[in-house]
């Protein structure tokens, strides 16, 4: 192969870098009924639960904590009294309503068997927020019994606090007064002392210098939680987060090049040609309308690089196996002999010979191994296409010896070819499977890799780019099988073209040598100057 005739890649055409959201996309428009099926199953169980969760109701009591000032006649009484730190002041407060005494006392007044452990459980006293303000509440499945709840609750913890306080109260009130009686001649004592026990004599009346009833509890209207709209919702998008992460996991596994925007950030490789998918021609190897003129144009690209028209080796191979190689060799084969061009077509890949089973012919390749003879005694005509024979010998048990005797001769077979054909299209094993082809590469003046998204493995395909540039070859382009890219075309067919000197239009005109002057080439030709295409 001539290296120094291998076009080096253009700048790339397009964003200099890919969104970041381009994977996340890519993963959810290759594997939608994964996705799907999560963001069903979540949405279902969602509404599911949403239906069988036990509706709770809560209802809210408030009670007001007012911190007393710094009094003489509330000291050594359970008075909150001013702080710097109202937040633990407020904490002291929801701690003294929190009572054993009170739980007793509002499991009494609701009655009805409420026991009290069942009362401790169901009702929650605790700050709220930023304020002066404790909230006392109560949650049950019925809507007015938690009101209830709340009430008897709240009811009960501000009189188990004033049954504690009144208690020192008047312990200490009688202590005052028996004082103030003691010096009712000091005057300025007993007016101070006066003062103290009117303080106490309120607080015993029942006036708590702290605690005060804010707002009673109503029945709620809605039940507590989420709505079933907010669960649907959440759902929704923990659904779509999992479906995105599992096909996001799928994709990393997945070794296969996914699309044409990921082979060209593998490789840098111009496209040649672009060969749309067809099975019912591919069956039968021919190649669709669409396909010819993307054939066509890889024919024109071929010509353009040959020098003095002399006959080209043309290697077609790939990184992987089911990259669509075969049919693609076989396809450019007969576009280059419905032109007019006389082409040999050669099968390589002698682990897997597939050429001649679709093509319908067999070769006697061991004859020719043993007895030293011609190629062309050997090559066989394809059926229903002018200019084109074909080498494909049948497979064989012992392929690595089979090889080992081909590759021999293989640069006396491939000037033989030279001399018989104007293009010698050889179809070879993958690359990034076994090294078998590497052998023909120094005999080429073209290598051709077929590349098909979704099927194609990454791995190989980097594996074939490294193995080729550790031998200093740079392939010629790519054929990409089936690419994700659409293309319209500004010109239709209406019917398939068949790939046949008569229906491709006007031909180069043939240059077949007649059968004497082929045997009369010898074992070995020299490449020609004279048999070149014209171009």
């Amino acid at each position: 192969m001539n290296r120094s005739a291998s076009p080096t890649p253009g700048p790339r055409v397009g964003p200099s870098a890919a969104s970041a959201l381009d994977p996340y996309r890519r993963a959810v428009r290759r594997h939608p009924w994964i996705v799907g099926l999560i963001v069903l199953t979540t949405l279902l169980a969602g509404i599911a639960w949403s239906q069988l969760r036990s509706s709770d109701y809560q209802a809210t009591a408030q009670v007001l904590v007012t911190p007393a000032a710094d009094d003489p006649a509330t000291i050594g009484l359970p008075v909150l009294t001013e702080s710097v730190d109202p937040t633990r002041t407020l904490t002291t407060a929801a701690t003294i309503l929190t009572s054993p005494r009170a739980a007793v006392l509002a499991a009494r007044q609701l009655g009805g068997g409420t026991s009290v452990a069942a009362l401790r459980a169901a009702v929650a006293v605790a700050p709220q927020g930023n304020s002066n303000v404790v909230a006392i509440t109560a949650k049950s499945p019925d809507s007015a019994q938690s009101a209830r709840i709340a009430n008897a609750y709240t009811t009960a913890a501000l009189a188990a606090r004033a049954e504690t306080l009144q208690a020192q109260v008047k312990t200490k009130l009688a202590n005052v007064r028996a004082r103030q009686k003691a010096l009712a001649a000091d005057t300025a004592t007993a007016a101070t002392l006066a003062g103290e026990a009117s303080t106490l004599q309120s607080i015993a009346e029942g006036q708590d210098p702290n605690f005060s009833l804010l707002q009673s509890a109503s029945p709620p209207v809605a039940s507590s939680g989420p709505a079933t709209a907010l669960i649907v919702v959440l759902a929704l998008l923990v659904g779509l987060a999992l479906g995105t992460a599992c096909a996001l996991i799928i994709e990393h596994l997945d070794r296969r090049v996914r699309d044409e925007d990921e082979l060209s950030g593998l490789t840098s490789l111009p496209v040649l040609a672009r060969i749309p998918l067809d099975r019912r021609a591919a069956e039968h190897d021919i190649p669709p309308a669409r396909s010819m003129e993307a054939l066509r144009a890889l024919q024109i690209q071929l010509e353009a690089r040959s020098r003095n028209g002399a006959s080209r080796v043309v290697v077609v191979t790939s990184a992987s196996e089911g990259d669509g190689k075969t049919t693609s060799a076989i396809a450019l084969a007969r576009t280059l002999a419905s032109s007019g061009r006389r082409v040999v077509l050669l099968d390589f890949d002698l682990r897997k010979c597939e050429v001649g089973a679709r093509l319908g012919v067999r070769s006697d390749l061991l004859r020719l191994l043993r007895t030293d003879g011609r190629l062309a005694d050997i090559l066989v005509p394809a059926p229903g296409t002018r200019h084109l024979r074909v080498l494909s010998p049948p497979a064989v048990g012992d392929a690595g010896a089979l090889f080992d005797s081909y590759t021999r001769q293989l640069p006396a077979l491939i000037e033989q070819a030279r001399g018989l054909a104007d293009y010698v299209v050889v179809d070879t094993p993958p690359l990034g499977r076994v090294a078998d082809a590497l052998r023909l590469m120094a005999h080429a003046d073209d290598v051709l890799l077929v590349a098909r998204p979704g099927t194609t493995d990454r791995h190989e395909l980097a594996l074939t780019q490294e193995t080729l540039a550790h031998l200093g070859i740079i392939p010629t382009g790519l054929i990409l099988v089936g690419g994700t890219r659409k293309v319209t075309g500004y010109y239709g067919f209406t019917g398939e073209i068949q790939p046949s000197l008569a229906r491709v239009g006007p031909a180069i005109p043939a240059r077949d040598a007649p059968p004497a002057d082929v045997a009369a080439a010898g074992p070995v030709s020299s490449r020609p100057t004279s048999s070149a295409a014209a171009p």
